[in-house]
């Protein structure tokens, strides 16, 4: 429905209110447009077809100031797709420079879902610094997203997600208040947004020209928000697809875990014997046959040049990859006067982004222009080296760095942060030809279409924090396989932890991507902690799982920046269900088997697969879970 003479747009899909009173909103920093009404409103409508499907698109257009505002509102059977594009006045000899405009701008409270016990998810820029993901109650305070939130009923499941599908140009924001009376007061989804989760010192570039357009931001009404969220990174997908596969989902073992900065060629090399000797054959290991053998930080320390070739050489005789580890946006040597090595008219600080002409750092090491020919020339050099040696895998780390904002940028099309980002990825990309299996550790969520998997949370280790932290994320961001070949769930180290807790890292690994354990399994690791890797990491079922299923999902959700405790998954033959325990103390918990859409009235045949005791199912799972552990179920659907 459309108001002619104020251009407010409001959508109902099957009785729900998706949006109320929409009217966009634009601006360049403090100078910011957000009308109440535009004037000269005119409606247009007509049938689309592109990569999301075939649609009617209706128009809505109007003028602000002698500015003109049209909001396009492609309706698709199961989504709506929104663009703002602001043209500037027809006098301007200039054009008009913006770095905020929303599409999505109301101020008009409606409920999407009529009834109380809804939360609002955001979900963080990266996941540097420890970040979580959040889920508020309805009434409370919530935080901005950041490219995607999402709203749903705790009973019902039935949800609404808002996010953009685009991420080529602009860093997208969802900022939402609701009432504790089941409403969103307001709700606003917008390119341009930076804060101090996104790492940057400054605003958003600004895009000038005629005519300024906003991300496309999607508006997904669902039955489960769940599904929601999955047909969002789909539809994601569709507009950048991913890199093409390298392969099944990887199983492996990294140095940062435990050896860290004592990695050497010796270590590395008895690390691999290790695990060709002890777990491969227990079925740790992917889909055919392969195991990771990855480098991480400081293998420049600890290796000499000629050892590199001979190190992939013996990973290869013993059935497995070698892989490595490198940071392409970042100066960890400090020294803005050293000469680049690659192009010597270049000093490293001519490379660096700056803000107010100061170099901008963060986490100890100054950003890298993506656009430099010098960063490029650096990329192309350390890659072409790690593929002529014969790795066949590489975890690239600090990626945020590169798309921070920046006063300039050396190629000066570019005016925004995901703009150089995309530009240095794509040459990565290309520089790669998907020879290695491209692994994103610190980075942002989007762009995805780069890499072949990436972390799902910051570094994480052995005890019962570092896993309830991991499963934050997942149970907010597992959709994000729909757009990357897999998640990771980081290196699991046995060593500092006791054997539940061993189960629960284990478990929170298996259940989200990327498989790699991290602990020193040389001749000098401690005895003790390898004959806990042995048996645990040895569970067959476990590992099939593992190769079975992609992300697992969450039952139910949490509350505020918690993890959920029961995740689950399915293929043909069986439904997969993860029940943890995060507390000091014994706990028993239920699971209706309705929530799993399972028939509470039928009877189903399962194993717990850590104690490989056969299980009897009616109504329910009734678990009994020790202090800091987890159990498996795996249930026939036959």
């Amino acid at each position: 429905m459309v108001d002619n003479s104020t251009g407010a747009v409001t959508i109902v899909a099957d009785g729900d209110t998706v949006i109320k009173g929409n009217i966009p909103a634009w601006g360049l920093d403090g100078n910011m447009r957000r009308p109440d009404a535009l004037q000269k409103v005119k409606v247009t409508s007509r049938n689309i077809s592109d990569v999301h499907g075939d649609a009617m698109r209706v128009s809505v257009s109007g003028y602000h100031d002698r500015e003109k505002a049209t909001v396009d509102y492609d309706i698709y059977p199961d989504f709506i797709l929104t663009r703002l594009t602001v043209d500037a006045p027809a006098v301007s000899k200039d054009g008009i420079s913006l770095n905020y405009l929303a599409p999505v701008s109301t101020r008009q409270a409606y409920n999407f879902v009529d009834r109380p016990g809804n939360y609002a998810i955001s979900v963080p820029y990266d996941n540097d610094a420890w970040v979580r993901y959040t889920n508020t109650p309805f009434g409370d305070s919530i935080p901005a997203a950041y490219e995607v939130a999402a709203f749903f009923n705790a009973d019902t499941r039935k949800g609404l997600v808002v996010g953009s599908v685009e991420h080529d140009v602009w860093k997208t924001g969802i900022n939402t208040t609701t009432d504790g009376n089941a409403a969103i007061t307001s709700l606003e989804a917008f390119g341009g947004i930076t804060s101090e989760l996104t790492r940057d010192k400054r605003s958003h570039g600004p895009l000038s020209g005629k005519s300024v357009k906003s991300p496309r931001i999607i508006l997904i009404p669902t039955g489960d928000w769940r599904d929601g969220l999955e047909m969002f990174a789909d539809q994601c997908a569709l507009f950048a697809p991913s890199v093409p596969s390298k392969g099944p989902r990887p199983f492996g073992w990294n140095s940062w875990g435990k050896l860290q900065t004592k990695i050497t060629y010796d270590k590395a090399i008895e690390v691999s014997d290790f695990i060709r000797d002890n777990i491969s054959g227990r079925g740790f290991h992917d889909t055919d046959g392969n195991v990771v053998i990855d480098l991480d930080a400081f293998w420049d320390f600890g290796f000499k040049p000629h050892q590199h070739r001979q190190f992939v050489e013996h990973c290869h005789a013993n059935g497995q990859k070698a892989g490595i580890y490198y940071c392409p946006f970042t100066d960890w040597g400090g020294n803005p006067e050293a000469v680049l090595g690659e192009m010597p008219e270049y000093k490293m600080k001519d490379l660096y982004i700056r803000v107010n002409g100061e170099p901008v750092k963060f986490d100890g090491a100054p950003a890298l222009d993506p656009t430099h020919p010098g960063t490029k020339a650096r990329i192309k050099k350390q890659l072409e080296q790690f593929i002529d040696w014969g790795y066949e895998y590489v975890k690239i780390d600090f990626m945020a760095h590169g798309a921070y904002e920046g006063d300039t940028h050396f190629d000066p099309s570019v005016t925004t942060g995901t703009q150089a980002f995309n530009q240095g990825m794509a040459f990565i990309d290309s520089i790669n030809g998907n020879r290695m299996w491209i692994n994103l550790s610190i980075a942002p969520l989007f762009p995805a279409n780069y890499a072949h998997s990436r972390r799902i949370s910051c570094d994480a280790w052995a005890g019962v924090k570092d896993s309830e932290y991991v499963l934050n994320a997942l149970t907010y961001g597992w959709w994000l396989d729909h757009i990357y070949h897999n998640n990771d769930a980081d290196h699991v180290v046995y060593e500092g932890a006791t054997d539940g807790e061993n189960r629960m890292r284990i478990t929170s690994s298996a259940i989200t991507g990327v498989y790699f354990l991290g602990d020193d399994m040389s001749e000098g690791g401690l005895e003790s902690t390898k004959e806990r890797i042995v048996r645990n990491t040895g569970n067959r079922e476990i590992n099939d799982m593992a190769r079975r299923c992609k992300s697992f999902r969450p039952v139910e959700h949490a509350v505020g920046t918690a993890a959920a405790d029961m995740f689950t998954n399915e293929d043909d033959d069986y439904i997969y269900v993860a029940i943890f325990n995060f507390s000091d103390n014994p706990v028993e918990k239920t699971l209706p088997l309705r929530r799993l859409g399972l028939s509470e009235a039928s009877d189903y045949s399962a194993t717990e697969l850590w104690s490989h005791d056969p299980v009897a199912l009616r109504g329910s799972i009734k678990a009994t879970i020790s202090p800091r552990d987890v159990k498996v179920y795996r249930i026939n659907k036959k």
